[in-house]
């Protein structure tokens, strides 16, 4: 189910700097250039996200990716509108190596109820091989700069517990934010301990292991 397996999706955050050419902004030279989702991507952008849904397993056994580029092509068919909120990054030497996905109000997303003024990371990746190259970093100031253009208010994102993302996030501003209740917050636990088990990521940097508890994010803008 594609809501279950968006839903753990998030990356640990590196320095850089980034091009983005369908803005014509440059932040400074660094060998990571930003281009729009176009049809050309899809087959990289599939890959790429299957890979890192597949790094995480449900039950301590079962990897969270599926899909196929026929997804792809399908989600993107029935709302190009995602396309403009969506960035892939290129390295000169590597090719596609990650892509952003983000949700404004009014937009389609199964895992999240995106509020007036909001901007949700719906899913950022990139490969093992191009992390330290200030890909993820770029992303995100790049998603950061969008929102703000947009008139947007905050940024939101949800990260695994144990994912040590957590405190890079934490250095870049966001907050994680409490559960509206004690009892919304162990309803939450029991559904994710019940029907996912525990949520294992033996490919991190270093390992975690989550048993159904995801942290929400968020940053607001100045």
């Amino acid at each position: 189910v594609k809501w279950f397996h968006s839903l753990y999706a998030t990356l640990c955050l590196k320095r850089g700097n980034c091009i983005d050419n369908n803005q014509g902004q440059m932040a400074s030279p660094a060998p990571v250039t930003l281009e729009v989702l176009e049809e050309k991507h899809y087959e990289d952008f599939s890959h790429i996200r299957a890979s890192f849904l597949n790094s995480k397993h449900f039950c301590c056994c079962l990897p969270l990716g599926i899909g196929s580029l026929e997804e792809v092509k399908k989600t993107y068919t029935k709302n190009p509108e995602l396309k403009d909120v969506a960035r892939v990054a290129i390295l000169p030497d590597m090719g596609m190596v990650g892509f952003i996905q983000v949700i404004l109000e009014g937009m389609p997303c199964e895992i999240h109820n995106v509020k007036p003024g909001e901007a949700y990371v719906y899913m950022i990746a990139v490969e093992p091989e191009a992390r330290g190259r200030g890909v993820g970093t770029a992303l995100m100031a790049w998603a950061e700069q969008m929102a703000r253009t947009r008139g947007c208010k905050f940024m939101s994102l949800e990260v695994l517990y144990g994912n040590p993302a957590v405190t890079l996030y934490e250095r870049s501003g966001y907050v994680v934010k409490k559960p509206p209740s004690i009892l919304a917050h162990y309803f939450g636990f029991l559904f994710g301990c019940c029907f996912f088990g525990p949520v294992i990521c033996p490919s991190g940097s270093p390992s975690y292991c989550s048993f159904g508890k995801f942290h929400l994010m968020e940053k607001q803008f100045d």
